[in-house]
Formats: C-alpha cells, sequence, structure tokens
C-alpha cells in the first residue's frame, strides 16, 4: 500500500541563529552591520545579534544599546581590550551556555566587509551535514574588492605553508573569521577544552579553534566569501606579516600537540 507525504514534525524546536560580532572601535562600521543584519530577519526571523564589546574607547558600547531598540541585540561588554582570541572565546563560551546544540552561532568580522546575506548559504552546509562553515577566500566564486596585493598575497602563501603543517579535509581558508558553527560542536569542544577553547590572544585564534575543532572530529565545509574591504570605514587594526610569522610557529606547536 502506498504511503502519503511524510507528516512534517511539529515538535520540533525552531533553529536559533545567533550573529556574533567582536568589536572594537567600530562606532562607524557597527551601524552599517546591523542594518544588513536588521533586513537579513526578513528571511530569517529567529536572528538576534551577540555583539561583544572589546574594551572599545570609542562609542562602540552606546551603537550597540541604541540598536536594541530595533534588533534582538544582546552586549557583552569587556572594559579592558583583550584581543581578537578573547572575543571569540567569549562568543563561543555564550553560545555554548544559552543556545541548543542545534542552533547556529555565525561569527564575521565587524567591519562591514563581510556580506550577512550569506548565511543563509552557510545554513544549507550546515543542514549538508557540516558542523562548521567556512567563507572561503579560495573557493570557485570568491571575489573580493580593495585588498591590498601585499595582503593577497602573503595570505596565499600562508595558506600553501599551512595545508603543509597541518592539512584539514575540506578548510582551504584558515584565517578567514567568517564562519557558521553548529552549537553542538562547539558543546563538545567547551566540554574537553575548557576555558583553554580559546587561549590565543590575536589573529591566530581562529586557526587555533579551527583545529581544535578538527581534533574532535567535525566536519568542515566551505562557501566561497565575498570580501569587501572597501566598505571598511577604518584602517585594519592587524599588521599581516607579524601576524603570520607567530601563527606558524604556532602551527608546528599545536601540529606537535596534536591539534587536528
Amino acid at each position: 500500500m502506498s504511503r502519503g507525504p511524510a507528516s512534517v514534525d511539529t515538535a520540533m524546536p525552531s533553529r536559533q541563529i545567533l550573529v556574533g560580532l567582536p568589536a572594537y572601535n567600530e562606532e562607524i562600521a557597527l551601524p552599517r552591520l546591523l542594518a544588513r543584519v536588521e533586513k537579513l530577519r526578513a528571511s530569517l526571523p529567529s536572528l538576534s545579534v551577540v555583539v561583544y564589546n572589546d574594551g572599545s574607547t570609542d562609542s562602540t558600547a552606546s551603537v550597540a544599546r541604541q540598536w536594541q531598540g530595533r534588533l534582538p541585540l544582546e552586549l557583552l561588554d569587556c572594559p579592558q581590550n583583550k584581543g581578537l582570541g578573547a572575543g571569540l572565546g567569549a562568543l563561543a563560551a555564550h553560545a555554548a551556555a544559552r543556545a541548543a546544540g542545534h542552533d547556529v552561532l555565525v561569527v564575521m568580522d565587524c567591519d562591514d566587509t563581510h556580506d550577512p546575506a550569506q548565511i543563509a548559504d552557510m545554513l544549507a552546509r550546515l543542514d549538508a551535514g557540516a558542523d562548521i562553515v567556512i567563507a572561503s577566500r579560495y573557493r570557485a566564486g570568491a571575489t573580493s574588492s580593495g585588498v591590498p596585493a601585499f595582503r593577497r598575497l602573503t595570505a596565499l602563501g600562508a595558506l600553501v605553508l599551512f595545508k603543509a603543517v597541518h592539512p584539514v579535509r575540506g578548510v582551504r581558508d584558515y584565517t578567514c573569521g567568517y564562519r557558521a558553527y553548529r552549537v553542538a560542536a562547539l558543546k563538545r569542544a567547551e566540554a574537553r577544552f575548557g576555558a583553554q577553547l580559546v587561549a590565543e590572544r590575536g589573529f591566530a585564534c581562529t586557526v587555533e579553534l579551527l583545529l581544535k575543532l578538527h581534533s574532535l572530529g567535525c566536519r568542515f565545509a566551505e562557501i566561497p566569501l565575498r570580501l569587501r574591504y572597501d566598505l571598511k570605514p577604518t584602517a585594519s587594526k592587524m599588521g599581516v606579516g607579524s601576524n603570520i610569522a607567530r601563527l606558524l610557529s604556532r602551527l608546528v606547536r599545536w601540529r606537535l600537540r596534536g591539534f587536528g
């Protein structure tokens, strides 16, 4: 006897999408980005925002509070500047503690260079079985505007070294901070690494978290990144050359420890 269409499980809880924004002195870029996120809620109504204010000396925190009347937005306000690693760790810990395993944490740069509209593609890859989805500069269809040639060449050279020292299946872009994490994966990682889930203070934290999740058997996927560096309203806060050099030394150390 033939069966009709499968019934929908209405008891399945809706998936919450947390957009995590580590912010340091982004009073100009933050409202631009939040306006784009606000538009996205028309198609993703379960989306909310968590801003981590990393001891900003401008009005970043005030701007975030002003937006709380327009968006479901939570502010994690750190009075001291502790670096990107502290922000990434705080956002991951917040999601692991507050969200359900089937929920998603999307972390993106707060300087308005990442396109929130790409979150939909990330969710599709999570639904296809990935635990972490990276917006990659090295996938077919990726675009970038306004990125200095030196920065592009340095990143490409680093990629070759990263893959040689620490190959991770499904990953080409080790350092892009625009990622979607299945919260269940973050919960597993926090249970394993605790307060040391993100120990690196600076740029290396994105790679550290990637390798720790890889060591737990997490599955990775990538989508092509649409990077608009030309929209960045302030100068970069990261020294590329020095950060890459430090990161490579840490990759060797992590390799010896067995991360990945």
